[in-house]
């Protein structure tokens, strides 16, 4: 902004909205640390209660249905049957599950495809985001749930994320009682992430 008073910057529409656009990416990274600050600080309520796995991928694919068909990208849905109700608060899995799919849609291609899928895993639900992106090299998948690491850094202001998207989710569904973990063949071969919640009494 000052090189634009300063007359550093032409006052084109492209500097305005590139301008713009910058205001709006420190103001989401305000937002997610303060987010991530109550979260660490168990500020955020969790209430749960029994709730249809259906019902939560049904809603997360309707929220972000419009953004994949924009960029081109499959988003489907793969659930077992007979898997049983989780305990979950629908609003804080919901935003895990958004923080997940929007991900996938950063670095999925066009023409490529994000799949949700649901099964029984031992004694609790497994619900995954399985994509076919850009991949994760195996030295990065260890810290990707760590404050601010990016596994590509080169597109770190590009995406417009903060980097602490999936340090939020893990630590929503650790308050919930789940884990959450990530795989990936290695770069070129797409991603899944995993994450558990208890099945509902």
């Amino acid at each position: 902004m000052e090189a634009l008073l300063d007359g550093v910057l032409p006052a084109s529409p492209e500097t305005f909205h590139r301008v713009r656009r910058e205001a709006a990416r420190l103001q989401r990274l305000v937002d997610d640390l303060q987010e991530l600050s109550r979260v660490e600080a168990g500020q955020v309520p969790i209430h749960p209660r029994p709730v249809g796995v259906q019902e939560l991928v049904d809603a997360a694919i309707g929220r972000l249905r419009p953004q994949f068909d924009d960029n081109g990208i499959v988003l489907d849905a793969e659930v077992s049957p007979g898997v049983p109700r989780v305990l979950a608060d629908p609003d804080r899995i919901g935003q895990v599950m958004t923080n997940l799919l929007g991900n996938a849609l950063r670095y999925t291609p066009r023409g490529g495809r994000v799949t949700i899928r649901v099964r029984p895993e031992q004694d609790v639900v497994a619900i995954a985001v399985v994509d076919t992106g850009v991949g994760i090299a195996a030295s990065d998948l260890a810290h990707l749930f760590d404050r601010f690491f990016r596994a590509d850094r080169s597109r770190a202001r590009a995406s417009g994320g903060s980097g602490i998207g999936l340090t939020i989710a893990r630590h929503l569904v650790e308050a919930h009682g789940g884990a959450i973990r990530a795989e990936s063949p290695g770069p070129g071969r797409g991603a899944t992430f995993t994450f558990t919640l208890p099945p509902a009494p």
